[in-house]
């Protein structure tokens, strides 16, 4: 077994494709192939599934996976240990991130990481907090950002910033007449509402704070469900219901006037946004400067946050 060999796996698994894989570490696919039977051949196992042009890992290879990471990233340290030149780190971060952190937090957070380090690149995918903490999970990220707290003891999470959840309304009709900034659960609970998809993070804290109040789903006069907040104001904004959303996602619409947002009163609908990271994992040298990088960030966010709320 040597580095090449863990490099194609990487590589074949990050792409889930030979030929772009073949292509990142400019190898013939024969190479590469000749690259995975000998390490396949060494292991005694298989590690991929080769189903037409699609690729994935079998449950051996899933474990291998793992500790193949490992031990690029180490030698990765390793090298950047001898060096010790700061601010020459280059390659690629992959992060993935939900909805409201990817739009409102993880941009900035980037820009300023990359004024540090401008030689990384970053791979950013959308998912909604579920799908996030998967892809943590199986290695198949470096970082996350979420809006919702995260279980289980592979994943460590900490706290960047917190936000509200808030009803919004169309600015018209008999929700022109709503005066302040709070609405009473009798005011809205016979609307028809429009949720977020299962997995989203807005849409697991409202339902918590429902818990808490003795309701639940079944209360509400759902008429849709929707992944994207921008369809989902665009839709309130139509006259079709009203909807739960973050209180960042929709400044802009409430500053001119196209919607109307209220804290729902006696509810708990605060939303803490968080930075996860696999606990187990051996971070390469650009991952464990994202990390550092991050952490002291967040000690800036708050007061951030409050700004835009």
């Amino acid at each position: 077994m040597d580095f090449r060999q863990l490099e194609s796996l990487v590589a074949i698994v990050k792409h889930g494709s030979f030929t772009k894989a073949a292509e990142e570490l400019f190898l013939s696919q024969p190479t590469l192939t000749s690259h995975i039977q000998s390490l396949e051949n060494k292991l005694g196992t298989v590690l991929l599934n080769r189903c037409g042009k699609t690729v994935t890992l079998t449950e051996a290879g899933q474990i291998f996976y793992r500790y193949a990471l490992d031990l690029l990233n180490t030698r990765e340290l390793a090298l950047y240990s001898l060096a010790q030149y700061e601010g020459t780190l280059e390659g690629e971060l992959a992060i993935a991130a939900s909805t409201v952190p990817q739009r409102h937090i993880v941009p900035r957070l980037l820009a300023a990481f990359s004024q540090q380090y401008p030689k990384v690149t970053f791979r950013l995918n959308q998912h909604d907090s579920k799908g996030v903490i998967q892809a943590i999970a199986a290695s198949a990220v470096d970082f996350g950002f979420v809006g919702t707290s995260v279980g289980g003891n592979e994943l460590e999470q900490v706290e960047l910033c917190r936000g509200r959840l808030v009803i919004i309304t169309p600015p018209r009709g008999k929700y022109s007449q709503l005066v302040g900034d709070r609405v009473g659960w009798e005011q809205v609970k016979d609307e028809k509402l429009i949720l977020r998809e299962e997995g989203s993070g807005s849409r697991t804290i409202f339902l918590q704070a429902l818990e808490e109040k003795g309701l639940s789903l079944k209360d509400l006069r759902v008429v849709a469900t929707m992944e994207n907040p921008d369809t989902i104001k665009q839709c309130v904004m139509a006259g079709l219901g009203i909807a739960v959303l973050s209180e960042l996602c929709v400044q802009e619409e409430v500053r001119l006037g196209l919607l109307k947002a209220f804290y729902l009163e006696g509810f708990d609908l605060t939303q803490r946004f968080y930075f996860v990271v696999h606990k187990n994992r051996v971070l390469c040298p650009v991952a464990r400067a994202f990390q550092e990088f991050t952490l002291s960030y967040a000690k800036t966010l708050p007061e951030a946050c409050a700004q835009q709320q």
